[in-house]
């Protein structure tokens, strides 16, 4: 049993890297690993649960915003990528036409693959707006969101880009944690005193 779940792990892994997505140069579903010496890594359980990079290391900077995020799923893989700024020094004008460039070259970037369905989430601030895209994939019917906000609000200004695939880290946790468990229970076994049997 513990064979099988680990190829259809190994499956799913392998089905989402064909068909990656990216934000700032990090892909979706990548290896985190290979950036724990870019930024301050934050654990849970001594597993990587997120790195904060620092701002010289990130692969493709945007000059919009001032921090970034890549958060993983407890096998090592990313599931989310995110860029901030916390103190945007723009109009809510610019921010508004800086986030409608970035949802049209998401979109155009990314439409070949997948079915796009665009909406503005409903907040009751009129000084926030977020738009979210969901990219459905047409091959294995999974979403994906990317979503811009623009904060304008007078004591918070700022810009936020997620692209994430929460569907994928709910599935995948689910996968190793069901591995940890069996691989625990077999080490309990390994651990019965048959002593003068």
């Amino acid at each position: 049993m513990i064979k099988f779940l680990l190829y259809l792990f190994l499956t799913f892994s392998f089905i989402y890297k064909s068909q990656a997505l990216d934000l700032f140069g990090y892909q979706l579903y990548a290896d985190v690993h290979q950036y724990i010496n870019d930024g301050e890594v934050n654990y849970n359980k001594k597993k990587i649960d997120s790195i904060e990079l620092s701002k010289d290391r990130v692969l493709i900077p945007n000059t919009n915003l001032t921090k970034y995020i890549i958060k993983s799923t407890i096998a090592g893989n990313i599931y989310e990528i995110h860029g901030a700024n916390n103190q945007l020094n723009i109009t809510p004008v610019e921010c508004l036409s800086i986030q409608e460039t970035f949802l049209k070259s998401f979109e155009e970037k990314n439409s070949n693959l997948f079915q796009i369905e665009k909406k503005r989430l409903p907040v009751s601030l009129k000084s926030k707006i977020t738009w979210d895209i969901y990219l459905i994939d047409k091959i294995e019917n999974n979403n994906f969101i990317f979503s811009v906000t623009c904060d304008y609000s007078f004591n918070n200004r700022r810009m936020d880009i997620i692209l994430s695939d929460k569907e994928f880290m709910i599935r995948e946790n689910k996968i190793s944690n069901k591995l940890s468990e069996n691989t625990e229970e077999k080490t309990k076994q390994l651990k019965i005193d048959t002593s003068g049997i």
